[in-house]
């Protein structure tokens, strides 16, 4: 799947991935089950170093935000 789509994602995002059984024919198929924020997902078994590397990066200052990423980047909401 990351093969697929890897340079359409931003550098700081969870994917999970899953079995599927196809309700007609009951033949099982990989599929993400959903993609998130870094800081909302759970690490499951994943390296907890490269996990907090992921998490850092999605919360990182905005001047280390690679050009990538940027079309991903939320404007700051104005002043109440």
């Amino acid at each position: 799947m990351l093969g697929a789509v890897a340079g359409t994602l931003p550098s700081a995002v969870t994917v999970d991935v899953g079995l599927a059984q196809d309700p007609d024919t009951g033949a099982e198929q990989w599929a993400v089950v959903e993609a998130n924020m870094p800081w909302f997902s759970h690490s499951y078994c994943a390296d907890p170093g490269r996990v907090l590397d992921v998490v850092l990066r999605a919360a990182g200052p905005r001047d280390l935000v690679s050009s990538h990423d940027l079309g991903f980047v939320r404007a700051a909401a104005a002043p109440a």
